[in-house]
């Protein structure tokens, strides 16, 4: 950008009772003008020094290249959680696991052995996007002889009718499980640390973890074959998921994702789990939750909890070659995928889909898929 310099701008010696009012309106307007457009140049000018500052210490740092899973990753934000100041290190919730539960179903987890536990992340007010799930694959609590159990994910409202209504519903179902956290969008990696808290605390012996969003149909058939194939080879460290490489900060004010410089100067993210879905084994569930108490918040969830907090532990991420379709694109048609989502938000695309998912189980169709 070329510069502009601002030169203060002379008249000449005139008598003032000479210059006829229109001028003096437009000498007026004109020194408005030019010192608006000084302030704004200034501005400017701070705002690119800070930021050249701020990616010059970053530049200035030793940056090393590894090979992930095929990909030349730059380890810029190892700097995230290394020697991390202690004030950066205080929050109750993240590092100091002071969670409470207001509504809990841990009793349940903890009387019987389970193979998997789904958790589901939902907010208050989705009451249908609950019940949709409890009429499709949820409604399966035993498949092959595999107990499963499901598990909502809540934060606190302060709305009490809604909170009246969240009560009556787990009263019937108790299914439903709730953190002393404001259930919003910037508060995910507080329900994902109070996720990971509440299974090490009352879930302890599930042997899987699946974390799902309320708009994803498990394709429970053939995921249990999958995991048994697993169990059988004695694989452990699981973590597996649609995995996004080289994922840039949004850097737009006006982005839902916004990430600011200042709260994360780095130019690219860590390997990381795509949001809707990921399937984790019980010990890296454990070694997690442990983790969290070392690693500075960031509101980013999925960054945080499927990128940094795997890289530091060494947990290698895996994409299946069967893991997740398009719901709309997949009624109707054999399902040979373990997860669907439902992108355009169907309703009736939800139960279409789970209809195709029985009747290709009483087929017995589902072996011949290709996934393993």
């Amino acid at each position: 950008m070329s510069s502009i310099k601002c030169k203060r701008v002379m008249n000449g010696f005139q008598r003032i009772n000479v210059i006829p009012k229109s001028k003096k309106l437009r000498t007026t307007i004109i020194w408005v003008i030019l010192l608006t457009i000084c302030l704004l140049i200034f501005r400017y000018k701070n705002i690119k020094i800070d930021q050249k500052n701020i990616q010059q210490l970053v530049s200035h740092r030793s940056v090393q290249l590894v090979k992930y899973k095929g990909q030349t990753i730059g380890t810029e934000f190892e700097q995230f959680y290394m020697n991390v100041s202690s004030d950066k290190l205080m929050d109750p919730l993240i590092h100091k696991h002071q969670y409470r539960t207001f509504l809990n179903t841990g009793n349940e987890c903890k009387a019987k052995h389970k193979f998997i536990l789904v958790f589901i992340y939902s907010a208050t007010y989705k009451f249908d996007g609950r019940q949709i799930i409890r009429n499709t694959f949820g409604s399966i609590s035993n498949f092959a002889n595999r107990d499963i159990q499901y598990v909502f994910v809540l934060g606190q409202t302060n709305n009490d009718t809604l909170q009246g209504k969240i009560e009556k519903e787990n009263v019937r179902y108790k299914d439903i499980i709730q953190g002393n956290f404001i259930d919003s969008y910037k508060n995910l990696t507080y329900k994902r640390v109070f996720s990971l808290f509440w299974i090490n605390k009352y879930c302890k012996d599930a042997i899987y973890v699946i974390k799902i969003d309320d708009d994803i149909t498990i394709n429970i058939p053939l995921l249990i074959p999958y995991l048994n194939n697993k169990i059988n080879k004695n694989i452990t460290n699981v973590l597996e998921c649609f995995t996004i490489f080289r994922s840039q900060p949004y850097r737009r004010p006006r982005s839902k994702w916004y990430t600011p410089l200042s709260d994360y100067p780095f130019p690219t993210f860590p390997p990381y789990c795509a949001g809707p879905s990921s399937i984790m084994s019980i010990n890296v569930i454990r070694r997690m939750y442990k983790a969290t108490s070392i690693v500075p918040f960031f509101w980013l969830e999925d960054v945080y909890g499927s990128g940094f907090l795997p890289w530091i532990l060494n947990i290698e991420i895996v994409q299946p070659i069967c893991y997740i379709k398009d719901m709309h694109q997949s009624v109707n048609k054999k399902p040979c995928h373990f997860f669907y989502i439902n992108n355009i938000k169907n309703v009736s695309d939800s139960y279409e889909m789970w209809r195709t998912l029985e009747t290709d189980n009483k087929l017995k169709q589902n072996h011949t898929c290709k996934c393993w």
